[in-house]
């Protein structure tokens, strides 16, 4: 059987395990419980067996992925000053993935995957750096080992997968991993994780991600942000969102900022004018063009006044009449606004 044509050749009850695993496997991936050590300890040894190596001399408890790293080239570069060495076990994660990564292909692997390896790992890794590159991820690795744990235990590939039950364990039980020769650096899990309704890392109010040790992430809607944005959102100014580079993050610092109040504040053009409105642009290097209706509702408010209004349009849109048909989603040979409510 092709790799690729496992699934469907699944029986009815084994795809409603799949989908049991799916479930289960990304609560490991996503769990804020603390690790559990002595678990996450004996599956070290585990995996090291697994790798045919030596176990380590000892086990090091960090706070975060960050701590981790840093604790590790800190105690390499002090070992290696003194001409001992704790090279790194890179095979340790290596020859375990290798065992089994040709005898079946992802599906499980890819479910997971979306809530926890995209999401989660990929935007820690990002955070942390080159230091830990050659990590064991823990409760990140649940992408591709839930997969593999399904084939194990319901397809009945035991003995392809029987090196993986030290990885297995260490993601029910732990964060991430840094495997040397002598040492073993282990990350307590994230105490938090927030996300939006599509998986990705958000939370407009705090850190989406965080740790015990302090080490945060804070992202909006899947974008990695500096703390001071969701944290602090009064200190945004039109000079921070004008001096931004990173076009991601410069929108999501003009929605939070109020896109109205940004063509206001940074001296925003009027672009055309006529019987419906005042059109205004606002030219972003390296981004869409922001483009603003100032218009006056025709209904007069209870004390008489008419309130107006700022609604952003299409940087498309050339006039006034066509941005506020646009708003009642006609087009501006369409728009009879004698009959607009």
């Amino acid at each position: 059987m092709k790799p690729n044509n496992i699934i469907a050749e699944l029986t009815e009850a084994q795809r409603a395990k799949f989908n049991d695993y799916v479930k289960c496997w990304t609560g490991y991936g996503l769990c804020t419980l603390p690790a559990d050590r002595p678990r996450a300890e004996a599956a070290i040894k585990k995996m090291y067996a697994a790798a045919k190596l030596k176990h380590p001399d000892k086990i090091v408890w960090c706070g975060s992925p960050l701590s981790q790293g840093l604790t590790s080239i800190i105690v390499q570069k002090l070992l290696s000053e003194k001409q001992i060495g704790i090279n790194k076990s890179d095979s340790v994660g290596d020859s375990v993935r290798a065992s089994v990564r040709d005898s079946v292909r992802a599906s499980v692997r890819d479910s997971v995957g979306a809530s926890v390896r995209d999401s989660v790992r990929d935007s820690v890794r990002d955070s942390v750096g080159a230091s830990v590159w050659a990590s064991v991820y823990g409760q990140h690795d649940a992408s591709w080992l839930a997969f593999y744990k399904f084939f194990e235990a319901e397809c009945g590939l035991s003995n392809q997968t029987e090196k993986l039950e030290g990885l297995w364990e260490l993601c029910q039980s732990a964060g991430w991993a840094i495997p040397c020769e002598k040492i073993c650096w282990v990350s307590e899990r994230h105490s938090i994780v927030m996300r939006d309704e599509r998986g990705r890392l958000h939370n407009p109010k705090g850190a989406a991600l965080k740790y015990p040790d302090g080490f945060a992430i804070h992202a909006i809607h899947g974008v990695r942000v500096p703390a001071y944005i969701v944290e602090t959102p009064q200190n945004i100014t039109v000079k921070r969102i004008e001096a931004e580079k990173n076009t991601e993050i410069r929108r999501v610092m003009i929605n939070i900022f109020g896109a109205a109040r940004f063509l206001t504040e940074s001296g925003a053009k009027e672009f055309q004018r006529d019987d419906y409105g005042v059109l205004l642009r606002k030219e972003i290097p390296g981004d869409e063009t922001i483009v603003m209706v100032d218009l006056v509702n025709s209904t007069a408010e209870p004390d008489g006044t008419f309130k107006k209004y700022q609604l952003r349009v299409p940087p498309t849109i050339k006039t006034a009449r066509e941005a506020v048909a646009w708003t009642f989603g006609k087009a501006e040979a369409e728009y009879e606004p004698a009959i607009q409510t």
